[in-house]
């Protein structure tokens, strides 16, 4: 997929407004927007890549078990890589479902 094709799809999904752009762990399944990787002090270059776990301290929980709360520590560039987007070239995870009420994950 393009770039630009990326780029619509979010638009349509979301708006505008890339904060409020949401993407799905591939490991975890958590949600979250662009804002919630601002929040959480995530780098820009790890929005939709890696969990936003990675980036909120003790809540996180390992990637590959079922224990703790909260989202996941998976990295997109580790070992295994289950990004399942390619926009040009580089992994990415999917656009959460805009209809998937999402909304209710809280910590």
């Amino acid at each position: 997929m393009t770039y630009d094709e990326w780029e619509k799809m979010g638009e349509r999904l979301y708006g505008k407004d890339k904060m409020k752009w949401k993407f799905r762990c591939p490991s975890c399944g958590w949600v979250a927007s662009v804002q919630d990787y601002k929040d959480a002090g995530a780098p820009d270059g790890v929005i939709g890549f890696s969990c936003i776990g990675r980036y909120m301290g003790p809540v996180a929980r390992d990637a590959f078990s079922e224990t703790g709360i909260g989202p996941c520590n998976y990295a997109g560039g580790g070992l295994i890589g289950l990004n399942p987007v390619d926009v040009e070239g580089v992994p990415y995870f999917q656009f959460a479902d805009a209809q998937g009420g999402e909304d209710e994950q809280k910590i």
